[in-house]
């Protein structure tokens, strides 16, 4: 069954090198499990990666044509390795001419519940004008971080913008997770940044590997930590059950205790004052 709305998700963050395009390809594709169509748009026009991690480099038409008005954005979808996206150019000379500000007018075009279900905006990382622009076009926001201080406190400066930006919820997704004595645990993220938690995808070398393949992990290692984790969150976010399979579970489990172990040996903030003490 449908929603009745398509759901705009800005996926950002507050640095890059967190796993952000990583997260938005993988929840596309687990959310295709699920049945649901999920777009993803490259908007990291500085530096695209959409193409590079699913092994597409050749386009009809980019959002970089949407935005300087040479071509409509459903022209510009395109489908690799069970993704539908819309890349950013590759030339540099397409840079030229770019307002980021009028993305939230194109993006809302895409807006068909018979068709589309989540539209996923791969930002930028940071505060500047592009990133921006996608806090500002979607209705909700992912944020993605890593479980250490000074990502958390990018994450507060990220929350502080979506704030002023008007009623927009935002969640947070804690990626490359070792459960190590020096990350903080789900529940100190939350009471730091006032954020539910949605998603913790633990570190996963299988997550290399599918990067050099160009496939995400949730299609050729369905069975792995992090592919399981990606089931997970979409689950969370179409409100569906979701049984993972005995191996991962496993796993997930001793690499949770072993943290739990060695979590014990190190203070970690746990509350907004400790967290700038």
């Amino acid at each position: 069954m449908k929603d009745l709305l398509t759901k705009i998700m800005g996926i950002s963050s507050g640095k890059g090198g967190v796993g952000k395009t990583t997260v938005a390809i993988n929840l596309a594709y687990a959310l295709k499990q699920f049945g649901k169509t999920a777009v993803i748009i490259d908007c990291n026009i500085s530096t695209p990666h959409v193409g590079y991690y699913i092994g597409a480099f050749e386009y009809n038409a980019t959002i970089n044509d949407v935005l300087r008005g040479k071509a409509n954005i459903a022209y510009a979808l395109h489908q690799n390795n069970g993704i539908i996206f819309v890349p950013a150019s590759l030339q540099l000379k397409d840079l030229i001419g770019i307002e980021p500000m009028k993305f939230k007018r194109y993006v809302n075009k895409l807006r068909n519940p018979d068709k589309i279900d989540f539209v996923l905006l791969d930002s930028a990382p940071g505060l500047g004008r592009e990133a921006i622009s996608v806090l500002d076009a979607a209705d909700e926001v992912m944020l993605v971080t890593t479980p250490h201080v000074p990502m958390i406190n990018d994450v507060l400066r990220c929350r502080d913008i979506i704030n002023e930006l008007g009623d927009k919820t935002f969640k947070i997704v804690v990626n490359m997770v070792s459960n190590k004595k020096c990350e903080m645990v789900s529940n100190a993220i939350e009471n730091i940044t006032d954020a539910a938690v949605i998603g913790s995808i633990p570190f996963d070398r299988n997550v290399e590997y599918s990067l050099a393949i160009k496939e995400p992990i949730v299609k050729c290692k369905p069975n792995s930590a992090a592919s399981i984790a990606f089931m997970r969150l979409a689950a969370r976010l179409i409100d569906e059950q979701y049984k993972p399979p005995l191996k991962g579970i496993l796993y997930q489990f001793y690499d949770r205790m072993k943290g739990i172990f060695v979590r014990e040996q190190m203070f970690m903030p746990e509350t907004k004052e400790e967290m700038f003490l």
